[in-house]
């Protein structure tokens, strides 16, 4: 990876490039660099993340704001299947993107990203893993404004949860959920290596509580796409006014 330029990386596509045949897990990415996630994402997540009892540390890591799947394809090749939005496509149609790993990972910006095998999460056994991957095989695209990217993990293993309630909307009673790529329900008998133990603070995740609300819950895209509509009606009126409005201007200038 080092010395490669993102122009000679290979681009993520929107149709499944080959068959799945195996699902390595789930892949948490933090990206240490983004705007998008300075400005937005990070101070979003930070009471979240601090309820749960895992508030950033002076000088530690900085936790995942970003989920996947890691598969790979009949070809050999491995892929993220990923939800991402950005593009017009993306937001309104399907963010649906299957991205190569290296070029996945390039994203990281001086981040870090670690998958974790399915068998690491709350009741997923084998039988799931497989119902996942045949899923994948047939896999539709939803909007980013409809399904981000936790959720398209949990559509993927039938509709389970594997991330865990906001904490926030807990505590002040709106029935919201929110998937946070940082609050994965992990088994408690969980173990990984000393580094990812680190960087993902299993120790906390490990001791979540179990969800209390449903995966089709109502979630924060949900009424993202609310507001964005309610915008779209509300900027039709305005020009519709200002439509009849020149047109009046024009009338009263012929009479004149």
């Amino acid at each position: 990876m080092e010395g490669m330029s993102s122009d000679s990386l290979p681009i993520s596509e929107g149709n499944r490039p080959d068959r799945v045949v195996k699902l390595n897990g789930v892949i948490v990415q933090s990206d240490k660099t983004s705007w998008l996630g300075a400005w937005i994402i990070r101070p979003v997540e930070m009471l979240d993340l601090h309820l749960a009892g895992m508030g950033r540390e002076i000088g530690s890591e900085p936790l995942a704001m970003h989920a996947g799947l890691d598969v790979e394809l009949e070809d050999g090749r491995r892929f993220v299947v990923e939800q991402l939005f950005g593009t017009p496509r993306e937001n309104f149609i399907s963010g649906l993107n299957w991205t190569p790993l290296e070029t996945f990972r390039k994203r990281d910006h001086a981040g870090w990203d670690v998958t974790i095998s399915p068998s690491d999460f709350r009741k997923i056994d084998q039988n799931i893993i497989c119902e996942v991957i045949e899923f994948l095989n047939q896999i539709k695209g939803r909007p980013f404004f409809g399904e981000d990217c936790t959720g398209l993990i949990e559509r993927a293993f039938g509709k389970k949860r594997l991330f865990a309630d906001s904490p926030t909307a807990d505590l002040i009673g709106l029935g919201m959920r929110v998937g946070d790529p940082a609050l994965m329900l992990l088994r408690p008998e969980a173990q990984f290596d000393p580094e990812t133990e680190r960087l993902i603070r299993a120790d906390i995740l490990r001791a979540l509580p179990d969800p209390t609300t449903s995966w089709d819950a109502p979630n924060g895209r949900l009424w993202i796409k609310r507001a964005l509509l309610a915008l779209a009606i509300v900027a039709l009126a305005a020009f519709l006014k200002k439509l009849r409005f020149g047109r009046r201007q024009s009338s009263k200038a012929r009479r004149i």
